[in-house]
């Protein structure tokens, strides 16, 4: 009886805590990164059905000689200087008619890149918002500072989300500092991974000459046509030391979700495939950042409301999981889920969940998973870690902040998070204060 009074007090103690000095645990950066409309990428314009693709392309070459180098001259000037290549890509799109049929004779080349002009237009891919970003580390310098990579969630017109990225420096000092993005957007190559799954999987390599901050992965295959969703982005120790960087997405094509995993070395080279099983359900599957004997292991939310462990030998196969966590606190009572994938403490698996609560409000908390038996909870925080202030509650989707994973540096948890589906900023958090927090 004097044990659970005792720790119904320290609950209470620590309740109150929170409640009254939450900057012991949260501290909100000054960084704000916020759609810019003015990023814009070339996308193939197409006219259907063909006919008319055929007629836009005959009304082409009906004009003169003269009147076409006029036109060409007028669109360069108009738009060279907002991508770093524009008639690259104005070739292409005519020799992709030419391949269809669509070009009869033998145009000039004035009329070829006029004809590509004309079926391409210009994406906004941020136009609506930049949210949901998921962080990881890259590598040190010889200062001290740490680079990292930061996806971000980018939507524009028609609310398609593709995955876009920055690059930023966290000081020795504990500062951080993303760098300006470069003005424009080019998308990759692709190549499918043949022969059996050629309509799903795919490889995605960029130019090593774009710059990180210039490279969209824009959506390919049928099963991503409405969005590229919530990477969640984790760096994977194999168990030979090598490192590997995974991220979870939620592919989206207007009616159905799909889980996909993307993963790469150098953010140049993707290979994306489709994951199988079935325990491949709904959204929110986070990997754990290596093996736990000798299996993978994944979080998953596969019925919209609780957290289960899944594992598995195979990466790409998923058998159902143990349920972990459900709602239990007021906040999370509609449903809960992950901010990414765990981090490795000497306390245990430390995960930052989401929970939605009254008025479709979403807040943070934080989870203590074992370290050996990832299925068992050790602690949780009965209260928000971090709920939208008065700046957070307006944007696309009001009163949500959210999360795609951070890293930890020391004691400090640095976390971005997005504010009302709309922009980002980032947390540190003192992990110490948070683990003496949970009950």
């Amino acid at each position: 009886m004097g044990e659970t009074e005792n720790v119904s007090r320290k609950e209470k103690k620590r309740g109150a805590l929170m409640q009254e000095h939450p900057d012991v645990l949260v501290e909100r950066l000054p960084v704000l990164l916020r759609p810019d409309p003015s990023r814009v990428l070339l996308r193939p314009m197409d006219l259907s059905p063909a006919g008319r693709a055929g007629d836009l392309v005959n009304r082409v070459l009906e004009l003169s000689q003269r009147q076409a180098g006029e036109v060409l001259q007028h669109v360069r000037h108009q738009f060279a200087h907002r991508h770093p290549d524009p008639e690259a890509f104005w070739w292409q799109r005519f020799r992709e008619l030419q391949e269809k049929g669509l070009v009869p004779g033998s145009p000039s080349p004035v009329q070829q890149l006029l004809i590509g002009a004309y079926f391409s237009m210009e994406y906004s891919v941020e136009a609506a918002a930049l949210f949901n970003p998921s962080l990881v580390f890259l590598d040190e310098t010889g200062d001290g500072s740490i680079r990292f990579v930061l996806s971000l969630r980018a939507v524009g017109e028609g609310h398609l989300s593709s995955l876009v990225f920055r690059e930023g420096v966290l000081d020795a000092r504990g500062s951080l500092q993303v760098h300006p993005p470069v003005p424009w957007y080019q998308g990759p190559r692709i190549y499918p991974i043949a022969p059996d799954s050629a309509s799903v999987n795919y490889r995605a390599e960029f130019d090593p000459e774009t710059p990180l901050s210039g490279r969209v992965l824009f959506p390919v295959v049928p099963q991503e046509q409405n969005g590229i969703e919530d990477a969640r982005f984790v760096r994977f120790q194999e168990e030979d030391g090598s490192v590997w960087f995974y991220a979870t997405y939620v592919a989206y094509d207007g009616r159905h979700l799909a889980q996909h995993l993307l993963q790469t070395r150098d953010f140049c080279r993707f290979q994306v495939q489709a994951l199988q099983g079935p325990g491949v359900q709904n959204k929110g599957m986070a990997l754990f950042p290596r093996k736990i004997d000798g299996q993978y292991v994944m979080l998953s939310r596969p019925d919209n409301e609780r957290l289960f462990v899944l594992t598995s030998p195979d990466l790409h196969y998923w058998e159902p999981g143990r349920l972990v966590l459900e709602p239990q606190e007021a906040w999370e009572l509609v449903q809960l889920g992950n901010c990414g994938s765990p981090l490795e403490t000497e306390a245990g698996w430390l995960v930052i969940t989401h929970g939605v609560g009254p008025v479709r409000r979403y807040c943070l908390g934080a989870v203590l998973l074992d370290v050996r038996e990832p299925h068992r909870v050790l602690a949780r925080l009965p209260q928000p870690l971090l709920a939208p202030d008065e700046s957070e509650r307006e944007g696309y989707v009001p009163n949500v902040v959210y999360s795609c994973g951070g890293q930890m540096a020391g004691e400090w948890l640095y976390l971005p998070y997005a504010m009302s589906d709309s922009a980002t900023s980032f947390l540190r958090i003192h992990v110490p204060a948070l683990l003496e927090a949970m009950v």
